[in-house]
């Protein structure tokens, strides 16, 4: 299966999106007020300690709060209707209506999503990988976390991406090996939109 290139980016998009919300869920309820303070301060978040931040992310008004996020991977799957499966399609929609209709729901439909995601062809689920792996690369470059066994993960995506017609992807990863840091995370990923926007 051949993706158009904005095909390709919701899909990544969508991984990306997926990805956060799912860990995000796996930490919430923030407990302890110095961790959520760390975390608040990594994603440059306006809260101070963990009742404050669990406030935030409830909040539907706020940009990093669960109905957000989900809302945001919500519309990249709207925008693949022609792309996903019949069936893949229909599965996330009915998952879509029931955290919509009850956000207590997110979680469990965040990660149902990424279930239905992963059944779906090569192509579909090489970008949502793609997008699940830098999105890990962001969270644990902000947070000091072990990032090794994402690389692991990028670096055998990118030599599949290389085969399809993906030049450059390699040698800017390199970088990033050499220096894995959020700056270089940035010009990989900078990278990766240029790719999209090719030929758009």
């Amino acid at each position: 299966m051949i993706l158009l290139n904005s095909n390709a980016e919701h899909i990544f998009w969508l991984g990306r999106y997926l990805t956060r919300t799912q860990y995000l869920c796996s930490i919430f309820p923030f407990q302890e007020d110095e961790a959520a303070r760390d975390y608040a301060h990594a994603f440059c978040l306006p809260a101070f300690d963990a009742s404050s931040l669990n406030e935030l992310v409830l909040d539907p008004q706020q940009s990093s709060s669960f109905i957000s996020q989900f809302q945001y991977a919500q519309n990249n799957i709207l925008d693949l209707r022609g792309v996903l499966s019949a069936q893949g399609y229909a599965e996330l929609n009915k998952l879509i209506q029931n955290a919509s209709e009850n956000a207590g729901y997110i979680c469990d439909v965040a990660a149902d999503c990424q279930e239905v995601l992963s059944a779906e062809s090569e192509a579909v689920f090489l970008f949502f990988s793609l997008g699940q792996c830098v999105e890990d690369l962001d969270r644990q470059f902000r947070l000091n976390q072990d990032a090794r066994l994402t690389m692991d993960k990028i670096k055998h995506l990118a030599a599949a991406l290389t085969a399809v017609g993906w030049d450059g992807l390699i040698e800017v990863l390199s970088e990033l090996e050499t220096a894995p840091c959020s700056v270089q995370l940035y010009q990989f990923s900078d990278h990766i939109q240029t790719m999209f926007e090719a030929d758009a």
